[in-house]
């Protein structure tokens, strides 16, 4: 199977030998809008052998293609779960505009609103699986952790703070999510406000004495 991977894996053309049956998304975001997103294709252990089986691939790990196209700005990791292998990428991301930028290079993913206000967070993304030339997307399963109270959502499955959406190629899916973010940190920001009023305050008196 023929598949095409978003940009943020960076993948080489020697890549496409490579037939993975699935590509997880796994975002974490914390409730200032810093985290962590890791990209992984994954190969089941019939697809593995297949890999290493080709002369052309002698002596290379099915993630060694994957992991010489990573960027310098990545972590990669190969790891080995149950019969199934992850080739994994890991960014973090100071905010969710950083987040933004790694989801749009993705190339296949369209940001609709990614944002907090006051104590809500929005997530709403559209991923495009529709083959695009003489490349067939593969499946997909986004897993993504929110902080806080989760709140209105179309994820097909929860795991404690992580909601999950499975898409299959040719589907075009909207990935909705809201969740509360931490009092504390509104706390801290009107904290900071009164201090900065106050002080400003203080130089005003002190101007007109």
């Amino acid at each position: 199977m023929n598949i095409y991977f978003s940009r943020a894996l960076v993948l080489t053309s020697a890549a496409l030998i490579l037939s993975a049956c699935r590509v997880v998304v796994d975002t974490k975001i914390s409730d200032n809008g810093s985290g962590e997103l890791r990209s992984s294709v994954v190969f089941s252990a019939e697809e593995k052998a297949n890999f290493e089986e080709s002369l052309e691939n002698a002596g290379k790990s099915v993630c060694d293609n994957l992991r010489e196209g990573s960027q310098a700005d990545t972590e990669f990791m190969e790891e080995v779960r149950g019969d199934e292998t992850f080739c994994t990428t890991v960014r973090s991301f100071a905010n969710l505009n950083e987040l933004r930028g790694f989801y749009e290079a993705m190339g296949n993913v369209t940001v609709n609103e990614l944002k907090i206000e006051l104590i809500k967070l929005t997530f709403d993304v559209q991923l495009d699986l529709t083959p695009k030339g003489d490349n067939k997307p593969a499946a997909n399963e986004w897993r993504l952790t929110l902080p806080g109270e989760i709140g209105n959502n179309n994820a097909e499955s929860i795991e404690g703070q992580t909601l999950i959406w499975k898409i299959e190629p040719g589907e075009v899916a909207t990935l909705h999510a809201e969740s509360s973010v931490s009092v504390n940190s509104l706390i801290w920001v009107m904290i900071g406000l009164t201090v900065l009023l106050g002080v400003v305050s203080i130089l005003l008196i002190r101007r007109r004495s």
